[in-house]
């Protein structure tokens, strides 16, 4: 049986964390098989798919670096995703990988229009928030739209993660 069918048929049953974390340790014992973890983030099974997502966001926790290479395929895959869960995890795969310079405009334009996005998730918001920072730090000027855009948040109808991340890069922002 070849890897990628292995990985399918894990990824198909019931998982916990542990499952994910034993897939995890050993895609980092055996680089190779990250090829066909990621391939399989377009499984046709929506549950395979975002399994696989989340497999690869905690690998890319430990080995950003190999990343890097599918960065551009990841933000193409986050453009198009409709998946909650799938979207909060590319982001958080992004997050993790260093920025890259230029940095992709794409990238930074769906983290400004979906980090106070109402209909999405508080992890979402929240990412996309601290994604946009990470992104303008690189550019001093659109550091302070983002500032901007932050202050001026009515936030009152956001929840407490999402208030809480506005705080935290408002103050990162002024230091």
């Amino acid at each position: 049986m070849e890897k990628i069918d292995e990985f399918r048929n894990t990824l198909a049953m019931p998982l916990s964390k542990l499952s994910i974390d034993k897939l995890v340790r050993e895609i980092c014992l055996h680089p190779e098989y990250l090829k066909d973890m990621y391939q399989l983030i377009s499984d046709d099974k929506i549950v395979v798919s975002w399994r696989a997502i989340w497999a690869c966001e905690k690998v890319s926790e430990q080995h950003p670096g190999w990343f890097v290479p599918l960065q551009d395929d990841i933000i193409q895959r986050l453009l198009t995703c409709r998946h909650d869960g799938s979207k909060r995890l590319f982001l958080s795969i992004l997050y993790n990988v260093p920025v890259s310079t230029p940095i992709s405009i794409d990238l930074l334009n769906y983290c400004l229009d979906h980090m106070l996005a109402p209909q999405e998730s508080i992890g979402v918001q929240a990412l996309a928030i601290r994604m946009a920072y990470r992104l303008c730090k690189c550019e001093p000027e659109l550091l302070k739209e983002l500032q901007l855009i932050l202050e001026n948040a009515d936030t009152e109808y956001y929840s407490t993660g999402v208030k809480t991340t506005i705080r935290n890069i408002l103050k990162k922002i002024n230091k």
